[in-house]
């Protein structure tokens, strides 16, 4: 890595925390359209306390909650993502000067198309006070008052951080995934359904560890397939595009449901987190024509599950690969993009969401605090 001096002086900060809720990642980057050049020149991740984690998993579970934990929570994500970008600035001997603008896509806690609204918490005022840097957040909410569903937005700027010369699947894999098609120059994109986030649940709540790690888990035992069957059954997954979803749709809550409508009996854990593993396999495969799409990227934390990727190239009969193979750190992906939103915002450049979100026409994204 370069030092400091020998970089351009002006950065973008985009700061990323997914549905997850495993942390906070920081990419700082250089982006300069002109030469088609967007480049990632720092990347962090930075792990939420227990307590934030808490109540914000608390949220997942359900969208009935009071005004006063939403403001708090509002407040205390505002700070929390301040520090973790000044943290980021004192690790990579950047000063607040040299920044042009952070874009913080905020902690989703609801996302409805139908309302339509999403929320995003951590207020941005406190992020741009507190860092002493002009601030873009609340990227969805255009979108959405132009007809759309305000999500996913990935698959705009997959279009512009891959290089790619075949028609391609680009998969992100967080709580949720959702899936990027492009095809020469013709992009679509939307939400597949569960990602990580069903199996990290059961590990959390159950099995004493954060996550299935390479899907070690999940490949040591069966998948119950009287249980697969009835989760593949959900609605969601016969909609069309465009569409999105959230943990606040897929969660525990409604697993446990379908096992006792089933009454299902001594189903392990491990045999649960294979089954759940498998929905996000299905689901993710089921969005994917493999009659005309030649290979597959996975980015986000999925690209460490070696039993998912495996398991979707058998599914798809696809070559499947993390983005790193591309020159692309999987973790940082969504965070580099909120950078590159920063950078939209502040030129006032639309977003090309229509044909992924189904909005009547391209919208620029978001709203900016100064310090």
């Amino acid at each position: 890595m370069n030092s400091t001096n020998e970089l351009p002086c002006q950065y973008y900060i985009g700061v990323m925390s997914g549905t997850s809720l495993d942390g906070i990642d920081i990419a700082i980057a250089t982006i300069d359209e002109q030469k088609n050049k967007l480049k990632l020149c720092h990347y962090l991740s930075i792990p939420y306390s227990d307590n934030i984690q808490q109540q914000l998993h608390k949220l997942n579970l359900s969208s009935q909650t009071s005004i006063q934990t939403i403001a708090t929570l509002e407040y205390q994500l505002g700070k929390v993502y301040a520090s973790a970008i000044n943290q980021s600035l004192e690790k990579f001997n950047l000063k607040p000067a040299q920044i042009i603008a952070i874009g913080c896509h905020g902690q989703t806690v609801f996302h409805d198309p139908k309302i339509p609204m999403s929320i995003q918490l951590g207020h941005p005022a406190f992020i741009a006070k507190s860092t002493g840097i002009t601030t873009v957040a609340d990227f969805r909410i255009d979108d959405m008052a132009n007809g759309g569903s305000g999500a996913p937005i990935a698959p705009a700027f997959h279009q512009q951080v891959f290089n790619l010369t075949e028609p391609t699947a680009i998969v992100n894999i967080g709580g949720i995934a959702n899936v990027t098609i492009i095809n020469k120059d013709k992009v679509i994109g939307f939400d597949t359904g569960p990602g990580n986030g069903l199996m990290d649940e059961v590990c959390q709540k159950y099995l004493g560890t954060n996550y299935d790690k390479n899907g070690d888990i999940a490949a040591s035992t069966n998948i119950n397939t009287t249980l697969l069957s009835a989760l593949k059954q959900h609605s969601y997954f016969a909609e069309n595009s465009p569409k999105s979803t959230g943990r606040d749709v897929f969660n525990l809550d409604w697993v446990n449901s379908i096992i006792q409508l089933l009454k299902i009996k001594n189903l392990s854990k491990q045999s649960l987190i294979s089954t759940l593993n498998q929905l996000s396999v299905e689901s993710i495969a089921n969005s994917i024509d493999s009659t005309t799409i030649k290979k597959v990227i996975i980015c986000g934390g999925g690209a460490e599950n070696i039993t998912l990727l495996t398991r979707l190239a058998k599914k798809t009969g696809l070559p499947v690969v993390s983005s790193l193979q591309l020159g692309v750190n999987p973790h940082s992906l969504e965070a580099f993009m909120c950078a590159w939103l920063a950078q939209q915002r502040c030129e006032l450049k639309p977003i090309q969401l229509t044909n992924i979100t189904g909005a009547t026409k391209d919208s620029i994204l978001g709203g900016i605090w100064q310090s």
